[in-house]
């Protein structure tokens, strides 16, 4: 699949219609200045920092903790923020990697400290100093942003840039299925079938897995789960009495928590994927103690990037029915207001958006 470059114009040429141009001096980008106060604009152009690359994205994803940033439900967040940690781009200048530049990217978002008790026990993903792209720094909904250098993985050509959004998540399905210990010979259930919960279900399945069920409410996800070959039901009632030994609740609902212990074999593992923000919800601790549960947390899949991109290419997991059609990121606010069962993911084009001449008026752009 070709990649958009950030290209100016010749001296002389109109850009396409329909789109919005950046200049020499500044950029389009997505902003969340608060609590469900998000629209497009002018930012200046960044400039990488020592150690940093400036990429030009051409494709991010929205996920649900995007969703959460915009309406602002999620915890410790700091606004203004441009969102955006799901995306594929083009190197446009990296003088400590120069071999990247011009080439299809994607990246580990973090900017480690180095110095914190987890970073110094080898799990980054639970720094406590992180910089982390699309949260406490600019993100991909946007033409351009940085990254630091050191992050990048080039792209290979059989991997199209929309699916290259989905690295990032299959990265957080490793490190949970890295979390529920030994999964071969075992049985599996997901909850939530979802991005996640798929990317999960095809790497159980992978890891040895003797059975993997998933279960949600939605008939299109449980179709997406029968073209991957996973056996689907419309809720967990259907796993009893064969309980799975292994659950990974990729719901991002409180309320599932409790009913999904009672839904895990004696002495099974629970493995806590989905992001459910500040929602409570009532547990009886017993549960846990009287079936010896094992109860596992999972947080971001910071340096899966390159396990993840390998098992794509080697063919082990199929992105192209959890991607969507890409739609120029001017058009964000109309895609989150339609109407019917919300997609997996939204897709932006926003390479498509560099080289645009609608006006800031037409596209609801504040200057």
């Amino acid at each position: 699949m070709a990649r958009s470059r950030v290209l100016r114009p010749p001296a002389g040429r109109q850009p396409e219609s329909g789109r919005m141009i950046m200049t020499d001096d500044d950029m389009l980008a997505l902003v969340v200045r608060g609590h469900r106060d998000h629209g497009l604009e002018r930012r200046p152009r960044p400039e990488p920092g020592p150690g940093e690359a400036l990429v030009a994205t051409d494709f991010a994803a929205m996920c649900g903790t995007d969703l959460r940033l915009l309406d602002g439900t999620l915890h410790d967040a700091e606004y203004p923020v441009i969102p955006g940690h799901e995306w594929s781009g083009t190197v446009l200048a990296a003088p400590d990697r120069p071999e990247l530049v011009g080439r299809a990217v994607v990246g580990d978002n973090f900017r480690l400290c180095g110095r914190c008790p987890a970073c110094l026990a080898g799990r980054p993903n639970l720094c406590t100093d992180i910089d982390e792209v699309g949260f406490t720094r600019p993100g991909a909904f946007a033409q351009l942003f940085t990254i630091p250098a050191a992050n990048l993985v080039a792209l290979p050509p059989q991997v199209p840039g929309p699916q290259a959004c989905l690295l990032e998540p299959l990265g957080v399905a490793l490190h949970a299925v890295e979390r529920a210990g030994a999964v071969s010979g075992r049985s599996v259930g997901v909850i939530g079938a979802g991005t996640i919960g798929l990317l999960v279900a095809q790497l159980a399945r992978g890891a040895g897995a003797s059975r993997v069920r998933v279960a949600d409410p939605l008939q299109s996800r449980r179709r997406i789960a029968a073209d991957l070959g996973v056996d689907a039901d419309p809720g967990i009632e259907g796993w009893h009495p064969d309980l799975p030994e292994v659950v990974f609740d990729a719901t991002g609902a409180a309320g599932v928590f409790p009913r999904g212990l009672t839904a895990t074999a004696v002495g099974g593992v629970y493995v806590l994927v989905g992001y459910s923000g500040a929602e409570a919800v009532t547990v009886e601790p017993s549960t846990v103690m009287l079936r010896e549960l094992t109860v596992q947390g999972v947080l971001s899949g910071q340096g899966q990037l390159r396990t993840a991109l390998a098992k794509v290419v080697a063919g082990e997991v199929r992105l192209g029915p959890l991607t969507g059609d890409p739609v120029p990121l001017t058009s964000y606010r109309s895609v989150l207001e339609r109407d019917g069962p919300a997609p997996l993911r939204l897709f932006f084009h926003v390479g498509g958006d560099r080289t645009a001449g609608a006006t800031s008026q037409e596209q609801g752009v504040t200057a």
